[in-house]
């Protein structure tokens, strides 16, 4: 079976460009072959191409990955928990609504400028004052639902960043790639900043040096660049020029890397296998995405106040034959908003209904269901209309590319009934319970589905409240529950990734994310 792609992380939102082969165009980077320290060149993949350069409005796995590459943030995840400095030396909390970061003083643009923590504020006021929908949900996610305000000091090198609402993740929010610290020149321009055409923009290791729309790109490692986390296990030298292009299927990848056209490279199907077991490649894994469905309660909307018709969907699903669909059946067991290995996630699985088709098809037969799911992931997604349809129930599927995908999924609920939603494992765990209560887009939040959870929605805020961790833990804990006990979302899998890298280059991953900006040349 070819199993084709679908990207990790959309639940931030979605944007893709035009999806073709890495081997398709004859100028593209790959095409002359040969990475490594004869080059100081890494060849990659990424699975979309990233269509903006602007951190604050990256949304999609590309989107967030190359802001990786070109910016900054003030935290990172650290290799196995809590979190190690970026721009950051320290950082405290001095309250839940207010905290300090001392900013390093030996950091600079990629113009030449000082980043001090005024570049620091400007850039974090930025993300947190766009009119941008995707950088609008990036700030919830960063700072809460709240108002943050930031104070810099430059005298004293120290940032200020004050919250009209408690938010107790805001550390896990400043290491996300979308708060990328912008230097001046990207603000001042803010439409060559999308398109990643501000020389002076890059505040992290790399600069996009080449670009084909939808096919390739190509960072710079800057000579100047002198701020690289404090990793205790990445070793090598970073890559002097890194090229990206786009995969589409797993089998062409494989083969790329095999061939040496390919240095480094990702895997969540069975072609990972071809590597795992055998000498000449190295390999790390990380849980990826929760895949979900997400049912439409928006006022009017099909499941709108009828739990029985909710609970009905997940009987009709077996989260064990999408495994087998979509991912070869390497994925895990998924039986609440995130797996297992994140903190403070339930076992829900006695409040979980189970299979039972005959159950399932007494309330769907007869109903029209209109699937939203995104395009290049088939098989699974005809499993979940078959199943649904094996339930009694008509079955329109929707499959636009990720960008329009996104957008139907968070600002047109009037398009679909059901949504495929893949959530990021190392998005802080309140925003993927936000991702099923509390307020919608419109309303500035971040509930795709519309549910009217008003108490798991305050179990969420008490959570985002405590000033302890077993207290915050009992809160997400709770809110879950009144989310799996309503029906509100179907938990399917987990994937798993598999990121390969052949002889003579490594990459790593930190905290359950793979960081592109650690890819090294060992040999």
């Amino acid at each position: 079976m070819t199993v084709k792609k679908t990207v990790a992380g959309l639940a931030l939102a979605g944007a893709v460009g035009l999806v073709l082969s890495a081997c398709s165009s004859s100028d593209s980077p790959l095409t002359s072959g040969g990475g490594g320290a004869a080059t100081g060149t890494i060849n990659t993949e990424l699975w979309y191409a990233p269509t903006v350069f602007d951190p604050s409005q990256a949304s999609a796995d590309a989107d967030t990955d190359v802001a990786r590459l070109g910016f900054d943030t003030l935290l990172r995840k650290g290799e196995s928990s809590g979190y190690i400095g970026g721009l950051a030396t320290s950082w405290k909390a001095d309250s839940n609504t207010e905290y300090t970061f001392d900013i390093r003083d030996d950091a600079t643009c990629s113009d030449g400028t000082a980043i001090t923590p005024s570049v620091v504020a400007a850039s974090l006021d930025y993300l947190a004052t766009s009119k941008n929908s995707s950088a609008a949900t990036n700030k919830i996610s960063i700072f809460g639902s709240g108002t943050p305000t930031f104070t810099p000091d430059d005298d004293a090198g120290t940032l200020t960043v004050s919250l009209s609402e408690p938010y107790s993740e805001l550390f896990a929010g400043l290491t996300n790639a979308t708060s990328g610290i912008i230097c001046p020149a990207g603000l001042d321009d803010p439409k060559g900043l999308a398109k990643g055409t501000v020389d002076g923009a890059w505040s992290g290791p790399y600069t996009l040096t080449g670009l084909k729309a939808g096919v390739s790109a190509t960072y710079t490692l800057r000579d100047d660049y002198d701020a690289w986390p404090d990793w205790s296990d990445v070793t090598g030298t970073p890559a002097k020029t890194i090229n990206i292009t786009v995969s589409t299927d797993s089998n062409t990848s494989a083969n790329l890397l095999t061939s040496g056209g390919i240095d480094v490279t990702r895997f969540y199907d069975s072609n990972a296998e071809r590597f795992t077991s055998g000498k000449g490649y190295t390999y790390v894994t990380m849980p990826s995405s929760a895949y979900t469905l997400i049912l439409n309660e928006h006022p009017g909307a099909l499941f709108a106040d009828d739990q029985d018709l909710r609970t009905a969907v997940a009987q009709a699903i077996d989260p064990d034959g999408f495994n087998s669909a979509g991912l070869d059946g390497l994925g895990t067991s998924l039986t609440s908003v995130d797996p297992s290995t994140v903190s403070c996630t339930i076992d829900g699985s006695s409040i979980l209904p189970g299979v039972d088709v005959d159950a399932a098809e007494a309330k769907l037969s007869g109903t029209t269901i209109r699937l939203l799911a995104m395009s290049n992931w088939d098989p699974a997604i005809d499993y979940l209309a078959e199943a649904l349809r094996a339930a009694g129930a008509t079955v329109k599927v929707s499959t636009p590319d990720a960008a329009e995908w996104q957008t139907q999924m968070r600002t047109e609920p009037d398009k679909w009934d059901i949504a495929l939603n893949a959530t990021s494992v190392s998005n802080p765990l309140s925003e993927t319970i936000a991702t099923y209560v509390g307020p919608t887009s419109d309303q500035g939040g971040r509930n795709i589905g519309g549910a009217d959870n008003t108490e798991g929605y305050q179990h969420l805020q008490a959570a985002l409240a405590a000033s302890d961790e077993d207290t915050q833990c009992s809160e997400f804990e709770a809110a879950q529950t009144s989310i799996l006990t309503r029906a509100d979302m179907v938990p399917l899998i987990t994937d798993t990734h598999y990121v390969i890298a052949r002889d003579g280059f490594a990459t790593s991953v930190f905290s359950g994310y793979w960081d592109i900006s650690s890819m090294r040349i060992t040999s």
